[in-house]
């Protein structure tokens, strides 16, 4: 049904001035599209009010009566209908807004919603002017489809004063389709969020009701030109701060403006744009964005910047009171003001273009009344009651103030600051204001989480060019507490590193670890290869300079996480602070741990006693050995000692005079006050007077032990506890192989690996008597647990008397060995070990009888016997390694010879041959002679005469010496069809020959 209306004697009638759209003044459009009233207008009216309600969809007139025109007075229309366009946000009817939303006409209080078939922009533009909402945004269609259409096909020809008097089709009853929507510029505006000012911060766009962040990406210049004129804040400006991201939602429309685009709403396209990764939100800083700032934070001249200018505030009795210098002090988060002067300043400083006056209390000094009456050469001065201040706050016990999250206290109350607006130049302030060096960036996944109990009070902090302290930054507050809980600011100042070298028993040595973050992180020994490295931690530990790096020692489980990957100092740094630090998430296989010796290096032992912990005191140093003085050595000092050496408690101790093994003291003496960690903490470079050592005893022994008692090889074990095979090398065996009276040691394994036994750590520098001497440590082992061959139980054997495979007697069971040749050094002295058997002999393979045990099949040995030229011991040329694919044999002069059966000579088997072979032919001969015996025998066998025997075929075959056969034989005759065969068989000792003859 179309709107009849516009078809009423072919001209179109409106109301208009009304409440609604069926009430108000009546008016006829005329032929050239003119609106005029009707009785000024050429149409001759004369109908009843009824017909001209019921013709607009009006329903009927209040007052029924004949509509003629008099004179030129005007005709109102109250119609009985009631229309009024009205738009819903979310297609609901409690969410009526004025200026976007699904469009409906509310007649009578019910609402018809305007189908989207046909729907454009012209029609939209009716809509917002109906509504006073400006120009249209965009128009769109609803998302999916209700039941709820009444009016359909809407065309408008952009003239019209209401949607209403569009041309349209209208439903009788209500059809399913999709709503129009339209969003007009009324409802779109725009501001700058969370910045120290209106004319600075984040863009948001309000747009169907909310407001929206915009995206950084494909940002053009023109869009922020357009904000920052809408906003009355000048030109747009290079933004040089930063603002927090906030929390909301993204428009996802195009904004694209142009020259042309008046306001911000010209600009939202409705194309659609794609998200990207690692997108941020638009910020934006104007030129006419200004700040005001106190030189001395809470205190000092009143300064304002704009533009990257500096300007003073100027003032007078006249132009500046107290409630305005409450404005500044509470603007600056500094409590109330005190008092406040006017400091007189030369006519070139640059004063700022108003002066104010603030009646009541503002948020800001620029919300004041102004006014350009300035008082030449005088600046305002102010004193704030509060205090603002800046600090690291850390969340454990550590006393360091160089790192930590950033806490912001403005008049007491401390929160923390937003990670979103922090930079690196402000962390570079902030350890600077706090004498912590410089900042470290960027921070590593160390970085700390808020807890439950902080809470992110300041999202952003502002500084100006004349700031030289942190706390005289303008701090914005955050609204939005739920707002980056779990994001606070946090620096880490150089100061704050620091290395230690993780060793009580040694000065100058051990484990390095590295203060990094709230964390004592270990160091990969990679890192620890640069000598500038090593150097600058020596240096920081009053250690002298570096000497080498050292393996890891200790258990190192409990450190997997966090390490220290790299370490980068300069040849001058004096402290870790002054390196660069890397800190990786890794585990110990892909970083091996070190730790570090210096020049200073030295080691307390006692020496010349009766075991591990009863003998002189001496110290160990890179360059000598000596006793230590008993000048000012006491039973607090015994005490420290026996503790750092595992030896237990303190039982006594004695001076006694200098003696020829340690003429030399040691320069240095020793005093223990107070709470020590070592015997380290007591040392003093005071050189000693008393030309005594001290002989010290303490309770415990640490006593090593090899295996079963009297093995001298097997699992090395240290007050009943296991060693660990981690650090262990050969000269830590050779001491425990003397301690057992064992000699010298041969060689050491793993075994057991990955037990996780509680076992002892052992490092040893050569020095010591007993193992229970060297540095150790409990925990668990990085690998196995660690066994040692001693010379002292190796036992020597062979498979028969004097020769045959060799065997040796090692790690606790017999093996074979190998020997590559029997006439060397090694064979002389295994023919020697093997009592009685003289030296090796050079024997022929049919003179040796192998045993069983030999022709069982190849062992591939472990070992071999290898002596150097100093060696005049067997035990001691065993070493663990394979060097030939058979198990040695040797022959020594006691070995029993296998004696061979004697060959019957050569000549003798060709005489007895010839002498065979004569027989032969006279046997041959005589046979022949006997014709007639030999015919009655062929009759036997064959039809087929034969005149003569055939000869000359004969084998040579070997005997099977399970025949016995006398010197000739002759055996059967043979027939094979018609020939018979005669076999005459000579014997010899191991031949014998046949020859064939046949007839």
């Amino acid at each position: 049904m179309c709107d009849a209306s516009r078809f009423f004697n072919h001209h179109n009638f409106r109301l208009q001035g009304g409440s609604n759209v069926c009430s108000g003044q009546l008016e006829v459009e005329e032929d050239d599209g003119v609106w005029k009233p009707a009785c000024q207008s050429q149409y001759k009216l004369n109908k009843s009010s009824d017909d001209l309600c019921s013709h607009m969809r009006c329903g009927k007139s209040h007052r029924q009566e004949n509509m003629v025109c008099d004179s030129s007075k005007n005709i109102s229309l109250d119609c009985t209908d009631k229309v009024n366009i009205s738009l819903l946000k979310d297609d609901q009817s409690q969410n009526v807004n004025h200026c976007f939303g699904s469009v409906h006409f509310n007649h009578s209080g019910t609402l018809e919603a305007v189908c989207s078939t046909n729907w454009d922009e012209k029609d939209g533009r009716v809509v917002c002017r109906e509504l006073g909402c400006g120009e249209v945004v965009l128009v769109g269609s609803g998302s999916k489809v209700q039941k709820d259409g009444k009016h359909d096909l809407v065309d408008c020809k952009d003239s019209e004063a209401s949607l209403w008097h569009c041309l349209a089709m209208h439903h009788k009853n209500p059809t399913s389709c999709r709503k129009a929507s339209v969003i007009c510029s009324g409802s779109v505006k725009v501001r700058l969020s969370d910045g120290p000012g209106r004319c600075a911060g984040r863009v948001e766009i309000q747009h169907e009701g909310v407001w929206k962040s915009v995206r950084e990406s494909n940002w053009k210049e023109e869009n922020s030109k357009v904000i920052c004129n809408q906003m009355i804040c000048g030109d747009a400006l290079a933004n040089t701060d930063s603002f927090i991201q906030g929390t909301s939602q993204v428009l996802n429309n195009e904004v694209i403006c142009t020259s042309n685009s008046k306001s911000i709403s010209n600009c939202i396209k409705s194309t659609k744009k794609q998200p990207q990764q690692q997108d941020t939100n638009k910020m934006l800083i104007c030129q006419e964005h200004a700040v005001v700032f106190l030189m001395g934070g809470c205190s000092g001249k009143v300064g304002i910047e704009q533009a990257g200018k500096t300007y003073w505030l100027s003032g007078s009795n006249a132009t500046f009171d107290r409630q305005t210098a409450m404005v500044v002090c509470q603007q600056m988060d500094c409590g109330d003001a005190t008092s406040f002067t006017f400091e007189s300043t030369s006519g070139t400083t640059d004063l700022w273009k108003y002066s104010y006056s603030c009646l009541e209390r503002k948020k800001s000094l620029f919300d004041c009344e102004r006014s350009e009456h300035l008082s030449n050469h005088s600046i305002v001065s102010v004193v704030c009651s509060g205090s603002k201040t800046v600090r690291l706050k850390v969340d454990t016990k550590d006393k360091g103030e160089c790192w930590g999250k950033v806490e912001v206290c403005l008049n007491g109350a401390c929160g923390g600051v937003c990670e979103d607006a922090w930079t690196d130049k402000k962390s570079d302030m902030l350890c600077k204001d706090l004498d912590c060096g410089s900042a470290i960036y960027p921070l590593s996944f160390l970085r700390k989480s808020q807890s439950a109990l902080d809470k992110i009070t300041i999202s952003s902090v502002h500084r100006t060019q004349q700031t030289t302290n942190i706390s005289q930054c303008n701090m914005v507050k955050n609204v939005d507490q739920s707002y980056c809980k779990d994001k606070p600011a946090y620096v880490v100042c150089s100061g704050s590193v620091k290395a230690r070298l993780m060793e009580h028993r040694e000065r100058c040595s051990g484990n390095v670890q590295v203060f990094y973050q709230g964390n004592w992180s270990p160091v990969c020994k990679t890192a620890l290869n640069n000598k500038d490295v090593q150097n600058t931690i020596c240096r920081e530990q009053g250690c002298g300079h570096g000497v080498k790096p050292l393996s890891f020692f200790g258990p190192s489980s409990a450190n997997s996480g966090a390490v220290v990957s790299g370490l980068t100092c300069s040849a001058n740094s004096k402290s870790s602070a002054e390196c660069t630090v890397t800190v990786t998430k890794t585990n110990n296989q892909q970083c091996a741990l070190g730790g570090l010796q210096c020049s200073e290096w030295r080691r307390m032992m006692l020496k010349l006693g009766s075991g591990t912990c009863e003998g002189y005191v001496f110290v160990y140093s890179e360059a000598e050995s000596r006793a230590v003085s008993s000048d000012g050595w006491t039973e607090t000092e015994s005490k420290v000692l026996c503790k750092d050496l595992g030896c237990g408690a303190y039982i006594k101790h004695t001076a006694k005079e200098k003696a020829d093994y340690h003429d030399l003291l040691w320069g240095k003496k020793y005093s223990c006050k107070g709470e020590t960690n070592s015997i380290w903490d007591c040392e003093l470079n005071d050189r000693p007077s008393l030309n005594q050592s001290i002989y010290l005893q303490c309770q415990d022994h640490l006593t090593a032990s090899l295996g079963e008692t009297g093995n001298c090889s097997g699992k090395v074990m240290l007050n009943n506890l296991p060693v660990c095979y981690d650090n262990w090398s050969e000269s830590h065996s050779k001491i425990v192989c003397q301690e057992q009276q064992c000699s010298n040691s041969i060689s050491f394994e793993e075994i057991d690996k990955g037990s996780r036994s509680d076992a002892h750590f052992v490092s040893c520098i050569g020095s010591e008597s007993y193992l229970g001497q060297c540095k150790t440590t409990r925990g668990r082992c990085g690998r196995g647990l660690v066994s040692v061959s001693c010379a002292g139980g190796v036992k020597f054997n062979s498979t028969q008397k004097c020769g045959g495979n060799i065997k040796v007697f090692y790690r606790g069971t017999w093996e074979s060995v190998c020997l590559q040749n029997m006439f060397s050094q090694e064979g002389r002295l295994l023919c020697k070990e093997l009592v009685g058997c003289g030296t090796p002999q050079r024997l022929l393979p049919d003179q040796i009888e192998q045993s069983e045990e030999e022709k069982e099949g190849k062992i591939i040995p472990e070992t071999s016997l290898k002596c150097s030229n100093e060696n005049r011991n067997l035990q001691h040329c065993v070493i663990k390694k394979n060097e030939c694919k058979a198990p040695g044999v040797i022959y020594c002069e006691g070995y029993s010879i296998k004696v061979p059966i004697p060959p019957i000579p050569i000549n003798w088997y060709v005489g007895l041959s010839l002498g065979l072979l004569s027989l032969v032919m006279v046997v041959a001969l005589c046979l022949f002679m006997r014709r007639r015996f030999v015919t009655r025998f062929k009759s036997r066998f064959s039809t087929r005469k034969v005149s003569a025997f055939e000869s000359g075929d004969y084998e040579d075959v070997e005997t099977n010496g399970s025949e016995l056969f006398g010197p000739m034989e002759m055996r059967d005759l043979k027939s094979n069809g018609e020939s018979i065969y005669i076999y005459i068989y000579i014997i010899s000792t191991k031949h014998y020959i046949v020859y064939k003859f046949s007839a």
